[in-house]
């Protein structure tokens, strides 16, 4: 997720930066871990699709500009179990993705890890939800 990279002067510390903010860290603080539970929540009350004005959550794919670099490029919020950071699926317990919850286009992001600064900006959100799959008796 080249686009996560801080401006650095060394590649490595970079990659490394780029990658604390998507793995998962534990503890919270009680304010973070009440933000996450409140967007879950909020989640299973959303329309089935939602485009760009919708608020960014757990499986929403999210388009990001580094505004240090002026990278883009996409990342999708998923549950701990299914991230992975080559396949630019971050965890809801990552720092950038517990931020990230409830963000809507145009909001920036600004995380500080190992004395380095990510600055980022929302500019595209897609969230879709699945259709609930209807038995063969039922009515239409």
């Amino acid at each position: 997720m080249y686009f996560c990279y801080p401006r650095a002067s060394h590649n490595t510390i970079a990659s490394v930066v780029a990658a604390l903010a998507c793995q998962q860290f534990l503890p919270f603080t009680a304010l973070q871990l009440n933000h996450i539970v409140h967007s879950l929540a909020d989640y299973r009350r959303q329309s089935k699709f939602n485009c760009d004005s919708s608020a960014i959550r757990l499986g929403s794919s999210v388009e990001l500009k580094n505004l240090d670099t002026n990278e883009r490029g996409w990342l999708q919020l998923v549950t701990p179990s299914q991230a992975s950071y080559r396949r630019n699926r971050i965890s809801i317990l990552s720092p950038l993705g517990a931020d990230l919850l409830g963000k809507t286009i145009d909001h920036d992001v600004q995380l500080r890890l190992l004395r380095h600064q990510l600055n980022l900006r929302v500019l595209t959100v897609m969230s879709i939800t699945p259709n609930k799959i209807r038995s063969t008796n039922e009515n239409p």
